[in-house]
């Protein structure tokens, strides 16, 4: 009690894997809420916690540096919560099945700005009406995640990119038609067929039915493949 998130993650926890920047730290375990860069000089106890969004709960952290989706991490976090539901009351039960599919669409390049309004709407009924603990709690890594990052989560849904280039239904997968050589080996690869062409020409990728496998990319001998 007392100790900042700074001294315990970069004195005690040595920093940050690989030299990366920090960018959140999940606290509270599960349940818990996503907190920031401007909270690491903040003492943890529990009414400091608490207005920021998280909690102490399980007393575990998840550090997270640049390369880290934080709409993926809430989708991560809904999901276990959902699964752990007893079903007993109707907000815990339908809501985290809700928010879950959701998350799910905005991760999978389909969701909408007015998915994110729903989900804090959701979010504020399930806080409210569930019965036990997990249920009241179970939105806050949804709540803070969108309440400290709802630019990340506008470029999901409004740009259809993750700007972490984690989630994989948001992935584009192109040819440089200066580089391709029309060789045909990443149309002979690809499990699905998106790719046709001409020998000795540029091929194309059908982006209506590549499943962003990245099998190509490793298939092509000229680096013409490339993730955009």
């Amino acid at each position: 009690m007392g100790t900042t998130l700074r001294e315990i993650i970069f004195n005690i926890g040595g920093g940050i894997k690989d030299n990366k920047k920090f960018k959140a730290v999940q606290i509270g375990g599960p349940s818990g809420g996503c907190l920031t860069e401007e909270h690491l000089d903040m003492a943890l106890d529990f009414d400091s916690l608490t207005d920021a969004g998280a909690m102490i709960g399980s007393g575990g952290m998840v550090i997270m540096d640049e390369d880290t989706c934080m709409v993926e991490v809430a989708r991560f976090f809904m999901n276990f919560t959902q699964n752990e539901s007893c079903g007993k009351c109707v907000p815990c039960r339908e809501g985290t099945k809700i928010m879950l599919s959701i998350l799910e669409k905005i991760v999978s390049g389909k969701g909408t700005v007015e998915d994110l309004d729903l989900l804090e709407e959701l979010s504020d009924t399930i806080t409210n009406t569930a019965l036990c603990g997990l249920g009241k709690t179970a939105a806050n890594p949804v709540v803070s995640s969108l309440k400290y990052f709802r630019d990340e989560y506008l470029t999901h849904v409004v740009d259809k990119k993750c700007p972490t280039k984690t989630c994989q239904g948001l992935k584009v997968i192109e040819i440089s038609p200066e580089l391709c050589k029309g060789c045909s080996k990443c149309s002979r690869i690809c499990p699905v067929g998106a790719i046709s062409g001409k020998i000795k020409e540029p091929y194309i990728i059908d982006q209506s039915k590549c499943i962003k496998c990245g099998a190509c990319i490793e298939s092509c001998a000229f680096t013409a493949i490339k993730e955009a």
